[in-house]
């Protein structure tokens, strides 16, 4: 039976598992002591020696199981979202735009969606996201967030982890902002008053005109 052994000569101290595949010895690494206790070595063991059962070399299922998670992991929204905040770092943005992105991605954006497979964001999904900003009227923030979201999918589109932008439309259905009113607005009521004014303004500059003095 392999035995699952700590190699103690080396700092830190790490657990090791020699097993025997295809009549040549090999060796997988657990992990460092104590972080990974001997309880847990030991089931790590008992897995390897169940695929050695079934004719599986367990490192190369680890291997393998560990490039799945990586590229996984990268097809995650918050990946993809790291990726092009990363981005827009290294193009120089102000720092207070960039805190902006970080306080709005963080709070409303990645705490609805980060977790989701890029591919499993639907329109509605991103729909949702736009609403979290409408239902308490910051909508000069949803209309930038709009713009970010159709950015990290047109990003992750380029780096061939997403077929399509579920972000492309959300302004058809965004909440418009209410039209603020002119400056140069005269009540009705006012323009009364401006007609009775006006002749009288009128009739003074005449009788400066015939007399020669100001009144």
């Amino acid at each position: 039976m392999q035995p699952v052994s700590l190699f103690a000569h080396r700092r830190p101290q790490s657990w090791h598992f020699r097993y025997s595949f295809a009549g040549k010895q090999r060796r997988i690494s657990f992990g460092t002591y104590p972080a990974l206790s001997l309880q847990d070595a030991r089931e790590l063991t008992s897995t390897a020696r169940t695929q050695l059962a079934h004719g599986t070399d367990p490192g190369h299922h680890r291997r393998t199981a560990r490039k799945l998670s990586k590229e996984t992991g990268e097809k995650l929204f918050r990946s993809a979202t790291e990726r092009w905040y990363r981005r827009k770092e290294v193009a120089g943005r102000a720092s207070s735009t960039l805190g902006k992105m970080r306080t709005y991605l963080d709070k409303d954006i990645l705490s609805e969606i980060g977790s989701m497979m890029l591919q499993k964001i639907t329109r509605a999904v991103c729909a949702r996201v736009q609403e979290r900003f409408e239902k308490r009227d910051a909508l000069s923030i949803s209309k930038e967030a709009r713009g970010w979201l159709r950015e990290i999918f047109r990003q992750a589109i380029a780096e061939g982890r997403c077929e399509f932008n579920p972000a492309s439309e959300l302004k058809t259905i965004a909440r418009a902002a209410p039209k603020s009113r002119p400056y140069g607005y005269v009540d009705a009521r006012g323009m009364g008053v401006r007609n009775k004014i006006v002749p009288l303004v009128r009739a003074a500059a005449g009788i400066e005109l015939l007399t020669g003095e100001q009144i």
